[in-house]
């Protein structure tokens, strides 16, 4: 008997006929992808609202659609963390659904782990907002770990540093001490300056004659920003416009809160700054833009396993979770 007469067996012709349809099967039949998506009217309207509400502007079509596809991503991600039942091993998740138990007043003498159990059954992770957000961070974290983001290089930092040389410019910082006026004391002021001047007080000989102010008189390398934290941007311009050369005493100068006679102390110049000083910024800042990146690109990825529906459609599959 020849080779090809062994091979020459209707039941075996059979099998691999059945081996070659099964595998086309899953090529030509595969199971459906899990639908996301798409948003339900109120929730694109709560994220337009939350637009307006951060921004004080109405949110443009172009804008509407990128929050609608930042929110499906999320949608996305929340499915794979569900999908892993990271739900039922993460001890933060444990613990809210419990709490919600109690509060609903359902607790019934029930164990922590019967509560879970039941809270899961009533699909109560599925509408908590705080268990949502926790498992998308978890399932973000895991993402990441997945894919290990380099740390920058020394050459990467240096790069930054020259790219961003004007935006880290360092202030200004002021260094004075003052005397206050407030609204009812204004008109003392040009008598009290008068004797500072002639008796060439310093501050500490002129302090008692200030009133009280609420952030206090003394304020050492001070930048503008700070300033106008304390002041005002009035002050601060006025300040600004003064060429100093301390120790002097400045003033009147005006603030929200009433006039202000300065003891300028000290000065340091607008500088650029020197890489030593913002090495671990620029540091922190690469590192956060590459792993943003490294989740963008892993979420990319996610998506194409379930069906991301971004427009408004009749009959959305209730499989997936952004309905």
């Amino acid at each position: 008997m020849t080779w090809m007469n062994k091979f020459n067996k209707p039941w075996l012709h059979f099998i691999a006929l059945g081996i070659v349809f099964y595998q086309l099967q899953g090529v030509l039949f595969s199971e459906p992808k899990t639908v996301i998506g798409p948003l339900s009217e109120a929730r694109v309207a709560a994220l337009q609202q939350q637009w307006h509400t951060t921004t004080g502007q109405q949110a443009t079509p172009q804008q509407t659609a990128k929050l609608i596809d930042l929110e499906l991503n999320r949608d996305v991600v929340l499915q794979r963390a569900l999908e892993l039942n990271i739900h039922r091993h993460d001890n933060i998740v444990y613990q809210r659904l419990i709490r919600n138990m109690h509060f609903l007043q359902l607790a019934d003498n029930k164990s922590d782990d019967e509560l879970f159990e039941q809270a899961l059954a009533m699909r109560l992770h599925l509408n908590d907002n705080v268990v949502k957000r926790r498992l998308i961070q978890v399932m973000e974290q895991q993402l990441l770990a997945e894919k290990a983001v380099p740390l920058p290089s020394k050459q990467d930092v240096e790069a930054a540093f020259q790219h961003r040389v004007s935006e880290l410019r360092r202030p200004p910082l002021y260094s004075f001490e003052h005397l206050f006026f407030n609204r009812e004391r204004e008109l003392e002021a040009p008598a009290i300056i008068a004797k500072i001047t002639e008796q060439q007080l310093d501050f500490q000989a002129a302090k008692h004659l200030s009133s009280p102010y609420l952030q206090g008189h003394k304020f050492i390398r001070q930048s503008p920003r700070q300033l106008t934290q304390n002041f005002g941007k009035a002050f601060v311009l006025s300040l600004e416009q003064v060429k100093l050369v301390p120790p002097q005493w400045l003033g009147p100068i005006r603030s929200v809160f009433g006039l202000h006679y300065v003891w300028v102390s000290a000065l340091e110049p607008e500088r650029d700054a020197q890489l030593t000083e913002v090495e671990q910024q620029l540091r922190n800042d690469l590192s956060y833009t590459a792993q943003t990146k490294a989740l963008q690109n892993a979420i990319a990825n996610l998506r194409q396993d379930y069906d991301v529906r971004g427009v408004e459609i009749n009959t959305p599959d209730s499989r997936g979770v952004g309905q």
